[in-house]
């Protein structure tokens, strides 16, 4: 039995029972963030960034500079993948183990590397364009991530159905998955910004960052989950038992 009530909801409301499931499940999501982003920090400290030059190290060291980057994108969607796979587990009822969640997320990180570089390169084409094409970009693609986690698609074929679903919803998907996103960055950035012109450190600052963001994540996430359910919901019919659909990445 699903412990989400599947039912068409307005913004506020998925809003609302973004922030309620939170509360409740607060513990298990932050900490599943949490072991990820362990080795994302300890890359960051071996390898701290050059706040005046973000460019050095590929200049010095080119294929460490390179390295590290595709590390961290792995990292990132290996976390991403690993915080869905929770999420889904809780709000359908079912046990949550977030040892579970990360190992199915490993499985399938390299194919979900793959979707992350895409996605990128598709909002850096658009970025081109400027700033609306970008925003309206990210509308199309905010559900890559979700439905090749819960639905087992591959990359392709996930970039598809995130533009069959977010089709005439690019409002919505703005406002529970670009905004979000937007205030998360923006609170992460203020708060080391604000260290390093108060005489901290550059690693203090960025443990610093690193719990904030184990903090804030499931807040900025779970909004565009439930909105991805939403669509669903609206598109497949309102009496769909996502519990039945199979996912191949189990």
């Amino acid at each position: 039995m699903a412990a989400f009530d599947f039912r068409p909801r307005s913004n506020t409301e998925l809003l609302d029972a973004s922030v309620e499931f939170i509360r409740g499940h607060f513990g298990i999501l932050a900490a599943t963030v949490a072991v990820m982003q362990i080795p994302t920090l300890a890359l960051t400290l071996l390898f701290p960034p050059n706040p005046s030059d973000p460019f050095a190290r590929f200049r010095d060291q080119p294929v460490i500079g390179v390295l590290q980057v595709v590390i961290t994108l792995w990292l990132a969607v290996t976390t991403s993948v690993a915080f869905i796979n929770v999420v889904d587990d809780l709000i359908h009822g079912r046990p949550a183990s977030m040892s579970v969640a990360i190992t199915k997320a490993l499985r399938r990180s390299g194919s979900a590397l793959v979707l992350l570089i895409v996605t990128y390169l598709v909002f850096m084409l658009w970025s081109m364009l400027f700033l609306f094409p970008f925003i309206w970009a990210y509308a199309r693609y905010f559900a890559t991530i979700p439905a090749f986690t819960i639905e087992g698609l591959g990359p392709f074929a996930a970039i598809r159905r995130s533009k069959e679903l977010a089709k005439k919803n690019n409002g919505r998907a703005i406002a529970l998955a670009l905004v979000p996103l937007v205030v998360f960055t923006f609170i992460v950035v203020i708060v080391q910004q604000g260290l390093l012109g108060s005489g901290a450190g550059m690693r203090a600052a960025q443990i610093v960052s690193t719990v904030l963001s184990i903090v804030l994540y499931p807040f900025m996430v779970v909004p565009a989950i439930f909105l991805y359910y939403d669509l669903r919901t609206r598109r497949e019919g309102l009496d769909l038992d996502f519990g039945t659909l199979p996912n191949v990445a189990a």
